[in-house]
């Protein structure tokens, strides 16, 4: 068993669309093969922090989930409606080998939104 807990710092101004893109991920995830638990939860003194939390029956179905059209999707907008960075924290049963490769994802994932942040300089 793998629990994947990811903090959000949205932008306030667009918080509503990054809550409805948040809402497609919770549809088109929990579909996936592996996922036994996925939701997002809103931060009661932080207004605009939501923490994720997804739980998966193994690496591989984890992995799969990392590489989904709708993950790439996620992640291509997701930068537009971030304060900072993702904070993400990965847990697994002693039997599970994925924290080597989850934090590898999760660094990709932190350049990605980095980059979609950076400022962009016009010519």
């Amino acid at each position: 068993m793998i629990m994947v807990q990811s903090t959000f710092f949205l932008v306030d101004e667009t918080k509503e669309d990054a809550l409805d893109l948040m809402r497609v991920m919770v549809t088109n995830s929990r579909k996936e093969a592996g996922c036994v638990s996925y939701e997002y939860f809103a931060g009661i003194t932080e207004t605009n922090q939501v923490v994720l939390l997804q739980e998966w029956t193994d690496a591989e179905s984890l992995q799969g989930h990392y590489q989904s059209s709708h993950m790439e999707e996620f992640l291509s907008k997701l930068g537009l409606y971030l304060e900072s960075e993702v904070i993400t924290r990965t847990y697994a049963s002693p039997d599970e080998p994925v924290a080597q490769r989850a934090d590898a994802r999760d660094e990709a994932e932190r350049k990605r939104v980095a980059a979609a942040k950076a400022p962009q300089t016009i010519h």
